[in-house]
């Protein structure tokens, strides 16, 4: 882990200081991305632009330390994602209007720290997996009526769609993605999916789903029609305002999951799984404040999102979640792109798993500075009560994310 962290390290603190020295080096700092306008990667980029593909390489890293509680204190491990993003805009490749193909190629390394040294139930990385090199994402999207009615196909992220948060993304938590009471067809196991959109008016829209519904999902392409099941229903109507001219968004969803789940209750007279689930969520994002209105791009400002999520406690683990977080953009001065947050996340476990506490409440606290243009580090600290229902001691954990854009 220590060697791992060398080359950051060099970035951090030496970078900059090259930067005062030489003409090449302020222009390394300035730039969007590592690879910069004169290179030769950076000319086909433009080519491609040209004819309607657009990629982005990107590699992001972290380091968990559990300082104190869990199972296990005083250990720490390195995790790293590496993810090649290719988008095609059909009409600027000059074959039909409204069309978008997507690809994700993705290879995971190293370890979290939840399994081993923390026990917590809800995940305090929203990255940590089985290693794994996998084709995670393929689909077709298709857009009508400027946008106001799309549809998509293929292998996808169903979270893009369902159960997000806008202001939630920034978390490296990974219960402020979506509420762990939903069986998602997510990261990893992204799986096969469709997906219509439907916005008949600005205030409202909704989005409805149909998956392949065993959670585990399918990895890369070879075995995405070995277990063919469920299917995985979902609908997310939504209702968007203003209120003093900063944007809202509440979000309320249902689903329904096709396979069997297990019988929490099982007794004697009752040992058969069942043969489905299902359950309901809401979301809220809320502006309270941006710092230049009248500029629609500029996202400096404060805004708030709060979620629930409900599933039976018969056949989930997990039978009801609240999160809470806000997010401050451009809390310091001149320091406009960075991001302060901190969030509760709070699970009720179901009184039939057999938990030695009823509940799990991780608390979490970063600051993301933009440091270069295609640079970023997190400093991350949660506190995590109860980890994993077990009776263990709160668990306190810090950590370091930092993303790479090439």
């Amino acid at each position: 882990m220590k060697h791992s962290l060398l080359p950051l390290l060099w970035l951090v603190f030496c970078l900059p200081l090259h930067a005062q020295e030489s003409d090449f080096w302020r222009e390394l700092v300035r730039r969007d991305a590592l690879v910069g306008e004169s290179s030769l990667f950076n000319n086909m980029k433009t080519s491609l632009e040209d004819h309607g593909l657009y990629y982005e390489l990107l590699y992001t890293g972290e380091v968990f330390y559990n300082a104190s509680g869990g199972i296990q204190d005083g250990r720490g491990r390195y995790r790293g994602d590496i993810s090649l993003f290719l988008e095609l805009n059909t009409e600027e490749a000059g074959w039909w209007d409204g069309g978008t193909f997507f690809l994700q190629l993705q290879h995971q390394h190293g370890q979290g720290i939840t399994e081993d040294f923390v026990g917590d139930f809800e995940v305090l990385s929203n990255i940590d997996a089985d290693n794994f090199t996998q084709l995670s994402e393929f689909w077709y999207r298709h857009d009508f009526m400027d946008g106001r009615l799309w549809m998509l196909f293929g292998k996808m992220e169903a979270n893009a769609y369902f159960a997000y948060t806008d202001f939630g993304g920034e978390f490296l938590h990974s219960s402020p993605g979506f509420s762990p009471t939903i069986p998602l067809t997510t990261y990893p196991d992204q799986d096969w999916g469709f997906v219509l959109g439907i916005e008949p008016t600005k205030a409202f829209s909704i989005n409805v789903g149909v998956y392949q519904a065993p959670p585990d999902g399918g990895r890369s392409i070879g075995n995405l029609l070995d277990e063919l099941g469920g299917p995985m229903l979902m609908a997310e109507p939504a209702y968007h305002y203003s209120l003093n001219g900063n944007p809202g968004h509440l979000r309320l969803g249902a689903w329904w999951n096709g396979v069997d789940f297990d019988r929490l209750d099982a007794s004697p007279a009752r040992s058969a799984p069942y043969d489905d689930s299902y359950g309901f969520y809401a979301t809220w994002d809320q502006t309270l404040w941006r710092e230049n209105p009248e500029d629609d791009n500029d996202e400096q400002g404060v805004g708030v999102f709060a979620q629930y999520g409900w599933a039976p406690p018969t056949r989930s683990e997990a039978r009801q979640y609240y999160g809470f977080g806000v997010q401050w953009t451009g809390a310091i001065p001149d320091r406009d792109d960075d991001i302060l947050g901190a969030g509760v996340f709070h699970v009720d476990f179901s009184d039939y798993a057999g938990f030695a506490v009823s509940s799990e409440t991780p608390i979490e606290v970063f600051y993301k500075f933009q440091w270069l243009g295609w640079m970023s580090l997190k400093p991350d600290l949660q506190y995590i009560m109860n980890p994993g229902g077990a009776g263990a001691p709160d668990a306190l954990v810090f950590g370091l994310r930092w993303e790479l854009s090439f």
